[in-house]
Order: structure tokens, then sequence, then C-alpha cells
């Protein structure tokens, strides 16, 4: 499904189903009143969250924090099919018999995977579930339909955000200053209460409570990863340059093909430089334009080509990548290798990758960000001034400068 008729399914289908299940929940907690509390014992934990899968990355200090202080808990994770194999390289912190998927690719499987995962969650009798999409109404409602006896999710309060009915029993402001991990983090501190209707939290977010994962290479896909670039002939004495230039779905917050080109052009003049493009398979195919212009023999196209965990023994090899703000860049923040990441139409202070190893690419125009989880990444601007406004050849010498 394209993101345009998510976006329509989430509208027309998702404000009456939210009004209709929020009717029936004002009588049901009713009922609640008058049930006895005691003390909270998770004994099964869900998350929630479909799509993108850098965000899953930037969630992994909440999923961690809530193991730790319930070890004995089962955690599960409901998300999109092609988003699975994160949580391998993740360190299996979610078991992946519980990770449970939804295909996207049409709106008929993804109605028969949607039943299929509530009834498997409902069977398992969820404690607390934690709905990480921001006003995603389809996820409000998953989260109120597979049971969870405490529902986290993000409210809009008196923002102009999108309806999402009162589907949740702890209801988190969203903050649209901070870092995304950290608002992630913050779902944390209300459980221990019944609920939560109201949207002061008392305590602050430290850096050093924010912890990002690190992939540990395995030699047997390492080799299987040299196998595939050894054709090209690259040696220890080479630079492999990591691109991607956007998948295509929001061109909205993708860099023009023609800067990535002259990039990839005048990094080529040095016979050193070895250019890989990568990334996951898309229907766009702006990769293959980008490769055909170039039309060097020291340019390999490798999208659609490899897993994402090769994806990362790729990152561990290579010198640096340059990428869109997208998925891929959090992705390769679980490795060392130095990341030229390009913002436009969303802020970094919102999404940067969480290391030190990421130089942000940003022209702080007065109208970025325009993309918002408030207006439903549904921006007015056809013409994207952010990004064209960072000049490639200001980029070039960044980049020549580490090299």
């Amino acid at each position: 499904m394209t993101i345009e008729l998510m976006r329509h399914v989430d509208y027309w289908v998702g404000i009456p189903l939210c009004f209709a299940l929020n009717s029936f929940n004002f009588f049901a907690r009713l009922i609640d009143l008058f049930k006895k509390r005691g003390l909270p014992q998770y004994k099964k934990i869900l998350y929630i969250k479909l799509s993108e899968m850098g965000a899953i990355i930037l969630a992994y200090s909440l999923i961690k924090k809530m193991r730790e202080e319930h070890s004995e808990a089962g955690i599960f994770f409901l998300t999109f099919k092609k988003n699975k194999e994160i949580f391998q390289a993740l360190g299996e912190i979610v078991p992946d018999a519980n990770v449970l998927t939804i295909r996207d690719e049409s709106l008929i499987s993804f109605s028969f995977d949607t039943v299929k995962a509530i009834r498997r969650l409902r069977r398992e009798n969820i404690d607390i579930t934690f709905d990480l999409e921001f006003f995603s109404r389809f996820t409000a409602v998953l989260a109120y339909l597979t049971g969870g006896k405490k529902r986290v999710g993000f409210s809009r309060y008196s923002f102009e955000g999108l309806y999402r009915g009162n589907l949740f029993t702890h209801a988190i402001a969203y903050n649209p200053l901070l870092h995304i991990s950290e608002t992630y983090l913050s779902l944390h501190q209300t459980i221990t209460n019944d609920r939560k209707n109201s949207p002061e939290l008392k305590e602050t977010v430290a850096d050093n409570t924010i912890q990002a994962p690190h992939f540990i290479s395995n030699e047997e896909t390492r080799k299987g990863v040299l196998e595939k670039i050894k054709p090209y002939k690259i040696s220890g004495d080479t630079r492999l340059i990591l691109v991607n230039p956007g998948e295509g779905m929001l061109p909205l917050r993708e860099w023009s093909l023609k800067n990535f080109t002259y990039i990839c052009k005048e990094l080529l003049n040095d016979e050193k430089n070895y250019i890989c493009i990568a990334g996951t398979a898309n229907k766009y195919k702006k990769e293959i334009r980008l490769h055909a212009a170039l039309n060097n023999p020291r340019c390999i196209n490798l999208v659609g080509k490899t897993s994402i965990i090769e994806l990362l023994e790729l990152f561990s090899l290579a010198h640096i990548l340059i990428a869109n703000d997208c998925g891929l860049s959090h992705i390769a923040a679980l490795t060392s290798i130095e990341k030229f990441i390009i913002f436009g139409p969303e802020s970094p202070q919102i999404f940067s990758p969480l290391d030190e190893h990421t130089q942000l690419l940003y022209a702080r125009m007065p109208c970025s960000p325009c993309l918002s989880v408030l207006n439903h990444r549904n921006s007015r601007c056809k013409n994207n001034i952010c990004l064209q406004a960072v000049d490639p050849r200001d980029v070039l010498m960044r980049i020549k400068k580490f090299l």
C-alpha cells in the first residue's frame, strides 16, 4: 500500500472506529472503577510500531529498561513484515517467535494479518501495551483490541494533533522538541499508576539513560558480504563509500539525484574510492538511475541484494555513508561507520541517529521542519528549498576532509 492510501484508511476508517470504541470504552471504564487494585506485575508486554525501522531502533532504551525491570515478562512486538529482520541486529531483545508481523503490500493481506495478530495477542492475555506510533489511529485501535490491561500511547491533549479517541489508560503528551529516543523512554514513567490522564511528567530523561545497541559482526556473514564485493576488486588499499539516494516514498525529504550524482562523480575522480549504492529494495528504483548516471566500473549497485544483517556487515567494512534522513541511517548507527546525513523538512533535533559518528547536514531554513507527527507527515510544501539549500560542494568538502 502507498503512504497516501494508508493516510486515507487511517482517516476515513480510523476516526469513526476510534469514536465507536471510545464510546464503548467509556462504559467499560465505569465498571472498571469498582475493581480492586494491586501492585503491577507485568507478565506480558506488547510494543506496537508498524512503520519506520529507524524508530524501532530508537525505542531500544525503553524496551531494554522494561526488560531489566520485568525480566520474567514475555516481550511481544507487532510491526510490518519488512521490519522483522532488524530484531536480529538488536540482539534478539524480542524473541523471534514473539515478533508478530503485518504485510502491507495490499489491503487484503493487511486486513488478514491484522485480524490474525489481534486473535493471537488476545490469547496471550497482554498486561501492558506500548503504542509507539505517534498519532496513528489504527495502532490506537490495535492497542485497544489486543486487550492490554494498560495501554500507553501519545495524546494530543490541547495540541491540534490527530484525533485518536480516549483508548489509552495512560495518555502521554507528545513533545515535538524532544529527541524521539527520550520521548519513548518517558513512556515508562507512569506505568505504576492505574491511569494517566494529564500531560505532566515528573522526571527528566538523562542523556546517560539512552542506550544504543551495537552490532556484533558474524564471521560467516562477513565472508558472504566479502564474496559479493569480491568481483569488483575492492582491497584494503581502497575506500568503500556507501551511498543511498532515497527510496522515493517521500520525495519531499530526499536530496536531489543530481546532487548525489555530483558528489559521487567527484569522489570517483580518486581511483582509491569505490561507490557502493546500498539499501533495501524499493519500487522507485532511484539507485538504478544513479548507477546509470555514474557509469563507472568502480560503482556497485547492491540495493535489494543484501539482508539487513549483511547491510550491517557492509557498514562495518565501509568508510563512510552518505544518505538522506531515513531508516538506513539509524541502522548504520549500530556500527562505527562515519555518516553524512542530509536533513530538510524534518528536524535532526528529533530524529538524528544515536551515535557520535554522524555528521548532520542541515540548512536550518525558517520553514523547516514542516513534516511533523502532528500533521501526519503530510506537508503542503511542493518545493523543498530546505534540501536545495544544502550545497553539494560544501558536503563534498566535509567528506574529503574526513577521507
